[in-house]
């Protein structure tokens, strides 16, 4: 899954994109997206794909499509005060977004 919106050139273009197709719908979670960069969680050989809507895997390192993590923190509708427990968290790169609403 994955791939439904185009690719950026950097973080700031990927989220645009993202609020373009409306996966990205709210202020809190746009905010969240745009103070961590996706680059940031790739081995530096594989940073040229950080921008594209696509799930990445090398190895043990998983990284699910941006559009997918921005629809499950939509649906989570999360608020300052809140708890988060995130299982199987993978690179950190979800619950990093989502600890930054919290």
């Amino acid at each position: 899954m994955g791939g439904a919106v185009s690719a950026g050139e950097d973080n700031d273009e990927l989220i645009d994109n993202l609020k373009e197709a409306q996966y990205i719908r709210t202020e809190l979670v746009e905010q969240a997206f745009r103070a961590i960069d996706r680059a940031d969680y790739y081995l530096e050989e594989f940073k040229e794909n950080a921008y594209k809507d696509l799930a990445w895997k090398h190895g043990n390192i998983h990284l699910s499509a941006p559009c997918i993590y921005s629809e499950v923190m939509e649906a989570l509708d999360l608020q300052p005060g809140l708890s988060f427990l995130n299982l199987g968290s993978g690179t950190g790169y979800l619950s990093s977004m989502v600890g930054l609403i919290l």
